[in-house]
Order: structure tokens, then sequence, then C-alpha cells
């Protein structure tokens, strides 16, 4: 995966800062190595990959060569300098067990996100093609704010197709539901109007957001599951997360606050405002009500929720599955932390697949944004907005 943090002066900032990162390079995905050293690499792509599996051959302890599937010879390098290429950039840093002549890591790279609609500072839609480039996978984001109310947010998108002639909204298949320019309740990734610590996590199928405002944890899932079932019967299996969703009294759309309400502000503690992994903890109206949704097979956005009561629209596991007392496990023997699969899945029964590269972890001697390794695979963790009980708490995956 491909991982970028830094800081954006505002929420306008943060969309462009991270339009230049889908779409000025190519997105690398988790290596492999084979081998006896014990070093470590850190991979991204180029402006100009392609789908094509990188393989990084050593010739001695600290010198390798570099050739793509695809590419042909990238040239050569030394460790603990970063190698650079139109291709893929990367750095390898030395263990403890130094590296043999044949050591060798492979990574698969994806090309850059395509930039569908570009509005500098107010409007993004972009085209994701898959880590092996046949995909159409199309997400985006539009700014809404209001001096009164206060508030600076993101209006997450995704959609079907995609026509330059149409508004965000009106889009085929938009997640907030098709209809006049008004249209609303698509999730929402909530900001404000200063500077924004964030960390961006992609892929060639879907981009993880995290924006840190003030004490609270604001995240986004734009793009693909990994999906259970075979690709021929979900061919589209897109999803879109927020943290804000307004909950409906029925009908077809949610309800969505005055546009003045400060109830949009990222400081509003209503339940309401969650992170997408563990969203709203009681059965819903409609699907609109949820910060999660998911395109199914047959067109609709199905909307999702943690109560083991729901029994109309979808549930993620294990959150709807655990009591609170139940998330009161230990780290295991070695000190390290059991992590679960977070899988969407429904009553009929269904069970579509999980988030990826994101899984559901105790809070126990957790606090936001440690790191934690398992299995050689670093982790960021992240708590449910503000909230930060034992059940509250997920991480997602940096290597």
């Amino acid at each position: 995966m491909s991982v970028q943090t830094g800081s954006a002066t505002d929420y306008a900032d943060l969309l462009n800062q991270l339009d230049t990162f889908l779409t000025s390079t190519g997105m690398a995905l988790t290596p492999s190595f084979v081998g006896v050293g014990n070093g470590t690499i850190s991979a991204l792509g180029g402006s100009a990959s392609v789908a094509e599996t990188i393989t990084v051959t050593f010739t001695s302890a600290t010198a390798f060569g570099v050739v793509g599937s695809v590419s042909g010879s990238l040239g050569t390098g030394v460790v603990g300098t970063p190698f650079t290429s139109t291709k893929t950039n990367f750095t390898i840093t030395a263990g403890g067990t130094a590296f043999v002549a044949t050591d060798a890591f492979t990574f698969a790279v994806a090309p850059p996100w395509t930039s569908k609609r570009r509005t500098s500072g107010s409007e993004m839609i972009w085209q994701a093609n898959g880590n092996g480039g046949l995909d159409a996978i199309l997400v985006g984001a539009k700014i809404f704010s209001n001096v009164t109310g206060d508030y600076y947010n993101w209006r997450l998108g995704g959609f079907q197709a995609f026509d330059s002639s149409l508004l965000f909204t009106q889009q085929s298949g938009y997640v907030g539901g098709m209809g006049n320019p008004q249209t609303k309740c698509s999730p929402i990734l909530p900001l404000w109007n200063s500077t924004i610590p964030y960390w961006f996590i992609a892929n060639g199928r879907r981009v993880i957001v995290i924006a840190k405002v003030s004490t609270v944890y604001a995240v986004a899932y734009l793009g693909l599951i990994s999906s259970y079932m075979a690709p021929g019967s979900y061919p589209l299996p897109l999803c879109v997360g927020g943290s804000l969703a307004f909950q409906g009294g029925g009908g077809i759309f949610a309800s969505e606050p005055a546009a003045t309400s400060t109830n949009f502000r990222w400081s509003y503690s209503g339940t309401e405002m969650r992170a997408f992994p563990i969203c709203n903890p009681s059965a819903m109206s409609n699907d609109a009500d949820s910060v999660l949704r998911l395109l199914l097979p047959t067109g609709v956005w199905r909307g999702f929720d943690n109560s083991a009561a729901e029994s109309a629209f979808g549930k993620v596991w294990p959150y709807s599955g655990l009591t609170a007392a139940a998330w009161d496990w230990r780290p295991n023997l070695d000190g390290g932390y059991p992590l679960l699969p977070i899988v969407l899945h429904d009553n009929i029964p269904n069970v579509y697949g999980e988030l990826e590269g994101i899984r559901a972890i105790t809070g126990f001697s957790q606090g936001a944004e440690n790191l934690i390794v398992v299995n050689g695979i670093t982790y960021l963790v992240m708590q449910n907005v503000f909230r930060n009980t034992k059940s509250d708490f997920f991480a997602v995956r940096l290597t």
C-alpha cells in the first residue's frame, strides 16, 4: 500500500493534497520477501506506473537490481538510499541480519488514479483502475460548509458512471441517491477550517483517509471491499464510508439538519457521529441512516449498522456480534494483539466481504495513533471519532 502522512492547512487543502496523492503517483501493494536478510522496504509507485510486478534482487549485502514485469530493467540501487524512477520509488532499510545475493523483494504496482473532475479545493471525482488496471472505480468528495454552523466538511461520493455534464449529486448511481442538485444524505467527513494532520492509505482499489481534527479522528473509505463473492456475480463491491450521517424517519432519504445547524460540526457528539467501521449502534429505518454504504449487485446502496437486532439492513461483524464486555480481551501471550476482519453481511443471509486493510481490535491498554506490529505488518490504531471505550477501536494497515 502507498501511504502519505502530513498536515493540511484546512479542509480544502486536505482535498487538494488527497487529489495530488492519488493522481500523481502509482500505488504500491504489499511487498513479499524471500531470503536471509531481515531489512524492510518502503515502496511507492511512480508517475508513470503501470500494472506490473516489481522485483528487487540483491547482488550483495547492500546492492540490488530492479526489474518490472512489463517495464523491464529499471536500474540498480543500494540499501539506505532512495531508489527513484517513473515506474516505482522505494527505500530499503537494513536490518539486524544482512541481505545476501539472491535475496529478493517483490511487489505489485498499480497506475495512478485518474482525475475525472477537479475543482481545486472544492470538488473531486476520481477513477481508480484497480490493482490489475482493469477496473473502473468511481469515487469522489465535495466540500460543503457554513460559517453560521461553523462546519467545514466533505460530502463523500461513490458512482456507477461519470458524465462530465452532470453535477456531483446527479452522477449515475450516486451513493446519496439520484435527484435534484440539492440531494443530500451521503456519508460525510466532518472537518474544520484549520490545520489537519492526516494519513492517506491507498492502493489501486480504495483509499482510506484519516483526519485529526482537534482531539477527534474523522475517517473515510472510498473504493472496493474484499468481496467473498465471485467477480462475475459481484463485479463492483463499491463502498463509501464516512464519520457522520443523520438518521431519518423513514422513506427513501435520511433527514439532515438545517444548513446552519452546528450538528454538522466536527465537535457534535450525537450518535450520528461515528467512524464507519463502528457504525450506527441501533437498527435503522432506511439505508441512508448509515455512515457505511455498500453498492449491492442489484444496484441498491445498502446501509450497515452494529445492532445485533438488525433484520432489514446490513450488519458489521464483529461489532454487531459482540457485547461490550466481550471486548475486554487481553493482548496475546507474545504481547501482540488479536486482529479480526471487519465483515459486511445481512440476515438473508449474504456475507458480502470485508473492509480492506482495516481490522477490529480491542481497546484494552490501547490508544489512538499507537503503532502495533503483527507478523511484520504495521497497523495504526484508531478510535471511534471521540469515543475510546474498549469496543471503540480499530486498526488500519500501513504496510
